[in-house]
C-alpha cells in the first residue's frame, strides 16, 4: 500500500492506496489503529482500488476541525479522495468498516445509500448504541464526566473490575476497558474520538429498510470469541433482510484483519464481474 494525502478544509488526510481496477472500495479503521491495517486484504486480479481512509486522530490525518467529525465530511473527504484517484463523480463505492469504522460505514450508508453498491462489516460497532457511550457523548454532565475520567482513570478501572467480578460485564470487556485507560495518550485520542464521533449515530431500523430498498448485498463477519462485539449482535441486525444480508462466525477474537481467515475471506467478498 502507498500514502497519499489531500487536503479537506484545514486539515490534511491521509489514506492509503492499492491497486488500480475499476471498482473503488472504501475502506474504514477500528480505533487506536491506522488504515494501514488494511494492508492484510489482497487484490487478486487487480479487480478494485482499495483505498483506506486514516480518521480524525488517528494514523497520519492531523485533524484541524476540533472535536467534530460528521458523515457529511467523511462524504466530502471521499469524493476528494475519489477525484484525486481519477473515478467518475457518480461512482459506485464498496464500504467495509471494520468495529469503529463499522458504525461509521453504516452511517454514511444511511446518508448516502445510493453511493454504496456493497457493504462488508468487520465485527461493526454501531448495531447497537450502549447506554455508557450515549451518555459520555452525547450529554453535557456524561462528556464532563469522561472528560475527567480521562485524566483521571483510576477509579474506573476498578469498577471495571468490580463489575467483572459481579458477573455485569464480561472480562473481555474488563480487558478492553483496562488495555486502553492505563496509556495517556490512548485515553486522549479515546475522548477526542467519542466526543467528535458522536454525529456517526446509524438508525439501524431505517438502515434496514434502505437496504431492502435499494437491494443492497451485506456481508457481516464476527469472531466466534469476541467478548467486545458479539456475533449476536450480527445475528439480530440480519433478521427481516436475509434475503440480502449475512452474517459470517470466524474462529477469532475481535482483532479479525489479523486473522489468516478473513484475509483470505476477503478475496471472495467482492464479486466483480471484470
Amino acid at each position: 500500500m502507498v500514502q497519499k494525502f489531500v487536503t479537506y478544509k484545514q486539515s490534511r488526510i491521509s489514506y492509503w492506496h492499492n491497486g488500480s481496477g475499476p471498482q473503488p472500495v472504501i475502506c474504514l479503521h477500528g480505533f487506536n489503529e491506522p488504515a494501514s491495517s488494511f494492508s492484510v486484504l489482497k487484490n487478486p486480479g487487480n479487480r478494485y482500488t482499495l483505498l483506506a481512509i486514516d480518521a480524525p486522530f488517528h494514523g497520519g490525518t492531523h485533524w484541524q476541525q476540533g472535536c467534530s467529525y460528521t458523515p457529511e465530511d467523511l462524504h466530502e473527504i471521499i469524493t476528494i479522495i475519489l477525484k484525486t484517484e481519477s473515478f467518475p463523480d457518480k461512482q459506485q463505492l464498496v464500504l467495509t468498516g471494520f468495529s469503529m469504522g463499522g458504525r461509521m460505514s453504516l452511517s454514511y450508508y444511511q446518508t448516502h445509500p445510493k453511493r454504496i453498491s456493497r457493504l462488508l462489516l468487520l465485527a461493526p460497532d454501531g448495531l447497537r448504541i450502549s447506554f455508557w457511550y450515549w451518555f459520555s457523548s452525547h450529554t453535557l454532565a456524561g462528556n464532563r464526566l469522561f472528560a475527567g475520567t480521562m485524566k483521571h482513570p483510576g477509579w474506573l478501572i476498578q469498577f471495571a473490575d468490580l463489575l467483572n467480578r459481579l458477573g455485569f460485564i464480561n472480562a473481555g470487556i474488563r480487558k478492553f476497558v483496562v488495555h486502553y485507560l492505563h496509556n495517556p495518550t490512548v485515553r486522549e485520542t479515546l475522548y477526542k474520538t467519542w466526543t467528535a464521533f458522536h454525529y456517526f449515530k446509524p438508525n439501524i431500523a431505517q438502515i434496514k429498510k434502505t437496504i431492502i430498498q435499494n437491494h443492497t448485498p451485506v456481508q457481516l463477519y464476527f469472531g466466534k470469541y469476541d467478548r467486545v462485539i458479539p456475533a449476536k449482535r450480527g445475528d439480530d441486525f440480519v433478521k427481516g433482510i436475509e434475503a440480502y444480508a449475512q452474517t459470517n462466525r470466524l474462529e477469532a477474537g475481535h482483532r479479525l484483519l489479523q486473522n489468516k481467515t478473513i484475509q483470505a475471506l476477503l478475496e471472495d467478498a467482492f464479486p466483480f464481474p471484470y
